[in-house]
């Protein structure tokens, strides 16, 4: 009998353990989805409006050499492209479903992570180099009635300015995102953790 008391002093000495309740983790996530939704459709929106410039650019300005439609339609094809990849991807992520089987969503989170990956890393490159390609055949016949010093300054602000918005901006914005799918993923498999047991 008293090892059966000794047994219940240890039982009594142990803590409560408390598991979060499914129904917070579940809008925690749903929070950094709306998060992340929301960025989207404002990078999107932004893009599309670029868009809308540069058809206004296109068709306002008579440009004599066809360069300079080449790097407008470049820029076009770029911005657009894009638009159209993250506004697939948001809607890829808004059809999560945060109330599911938890094993089963986190298999979907897992599948938007590799394809953020992808856009980040692969697609962000090539529509990096398109658009700085772009802006070369563009600035053929704009830059040329600048003088050279003029010229110099130009270019030189714009390579500061695309390396930093590449490898400064570009890097911080892609760490946000994948922190914010991770916090999703992580949620869930606090969920699957404690629930699916």
């Amino acid at each position: 009998m008293k090892d059966f008391d000794n047994i219940m002093d240890v039982w009594k000495q142990q803590k409560e353990v408390k598991i979060p309740e499914a129904g917070a983790i579940i809008q925690k996530a749903k929070k950094e989805r709306n998060s992340f939704t929301n960025k989207i459709i404002l990078q999107a929106t932004i893009l599309l409006l670029t868009v809308v410039v540069l058809i206004w650019v296109g068709t306002a300005i008579n440009f004599k050499m066809i360069t300079t439609y080449i790097g407008l339609g470049l820029m076009f094809l770029c911005v657009f492209g894009f638009s159209m990849i993250r506004l697939y991807q948001m809607s890829k992520i808004k059809k999560i479903d945060f109330t599911q089987k938890p094993s089963l969503t986190l298999i979907e989170l897992e599948k938007t992570y590799k394809f953020q990956q992808f856009v980040s890393n692969k697609v962000g490159l090539m529509y990096f180099i398109l658009l700085n390609l772009a802006f070369v055949f563009y600035f053929i016949e704009v830059m040329q009635p600048m003088s050279l010093q003029l010229k110099s300054i130009v270019i030189t602000a714009y390579i500061s300015w695309m390396l930093f918005a590449y490898f400064y901006l570009g890097k911080k914005e892609k760490k946000k995102e994948n922190e914010r799918i991770q916090k999703m993923i992580d949620s869930i498999k606090e969920m699957e953790a404690n629930y699916e047991k």
